[in-house]
């Protein structure tokens, strides 16, 4: 036997998903030439938002300038 302590448990399957709410996946193809992955993860590394809020913050805004509004919890 060693005194080397044990080795931790390796972890299987996906990260926890952060406490952001409830979500659904949006799952889209985009033009590589926006290159919206690279600059997401820049941002991302900037200002600590992830990619899933910087996609959400960004299309709310536009559907909302476009018009569209939030259905009201009352409706």
């Amino acid at each position: 036997m060693t005194d080397e302590p044990p080795k931790p448990k390796r972890r299987r399957g996906r990260p926890k998903k952060e406490g952001t709410g409830n979500m659904r996946p949006l799952n889209v193809e985009v033009p590589e030439d926006l290159q919206l992955h690279r600059r997401g993860t820049l941002c991302k590394l900037d200002t600590g938002l992830s990619l899933k809020e910087q996609v959400a913050q960004a299309y709310d805004e536009w559907l909302t300038r476009k018009g569209y509004e939030k259905a009201n919890a009352d409706s």
